[in-house]
């Protein structure tokens, strides 16, 4: 074997070691440094997003409600172990409007052993002050002795909420037009709903909670025949209570 070869095989047996080495430091430092994330989402099946914010409305729970607990679902970035592991958010002081102890408690989350999922637990409270405007909670993920946080993306979280309606996640200002708490009551009146997520042109079937074009249509259909029949009995009821000029509640594009 001659010499030129046998430097091209050193060589080469050197960049294997170095590139096997750094592997096996990726995978030690991968499992030592394990890290969790925000993974709430919305939807379902292929209409499955992330979000990053929420909304809450005490106004839409039974009167009797004096608190309630939302679980913000996190994810593991690493390996599993035989040992429950405690993660914590830090509350983002410049942007939050939540007086914590009077409006909410934010509580450590723990991720199970052998789990690769859990949640941070936010205990909200109900207020008299939310009876007028929201509050918000701005999270992130922080450091703890067992996990700190990952996909620099997904550590952040907001929290919005009130003892009055608040804009739902999915309202079809297309069909339904523009967004007023008036016409959100009047529509959870007629209809019992709640939200109006849009199924995708395509759907594999019918999913719960997801509506057609046509089925959102049909709700605007439903909620004008529905307010003139109220109307007539009771009068009108306004976008606004507080406008100049004040204009009726309709469902759709004028």
């Amino acid at each position: 074997m001659n010499m030129k070869v046998i430097y091209r095989f050193l060589v080469a047996s050197c960049a294997l070691f170095a590139l096997v080495a750094c592997q096996q430091n990726e995978v030690m430092d991968y499992a030592l440094d394990a890290r969790v994330y925000f993974n709430e989402t919305t939807g379902s099946g292929t209409l499955e997003k992330n979000i990053w914010t929420m909304n809450y409305s005490f106004a839409l729970q039974k009167s009797t409600l004096t608190q309630d607990t939302i679980k913000l679902k996190v994810k593991l970035m690493g390996n599993v172990v035989d040992y429950d592991r405690v993660f914590e958010a830090e509350v983002l002081a410049d942007s939050t409007t939540a007086q914590s102890g009077t409006h909410y408690d934010l509580l450590p989350g723990v991720l199970k052993a052998g789990t690769y999922e859990s949640y941070l637990p936010v205990v909200l409270y109900r207020t008299e002050d939310t009876q007028e405007q929201s509050v918000s909670l701005y999270l992130r993920l922080s450091v703890t002795n067992d996990l700190a946080p990952g996909n620099p993306d997904a550590i952040n979280f907001s929290l919005h909420w009130a003892d009055m309606l608040m804009r739902p996640a999915h309202w079809p200002e297309y069909y339904f037009g523009e967004y007023s708490v008036n016409k959100y009551r009047f529509a959870i009146d007629v209809t019992g709903h709640t939200d109006w997520e849009q199924a995708p042109r395509v759907t594999t079937g019918k999913q719960e909670g997801i509506y057609t074009i046509t089925e959102i249509q049909r709700e605007a259909d439903k909620l004008n025949d529905a307010y003139a029949e109220y109307r007539k009995t009771n009068g009108p009821i306004y976008v606004d209570d507080n406008a100049d000029p004040l204009v009726e509640i309709y469902y759709g594009s004028k």
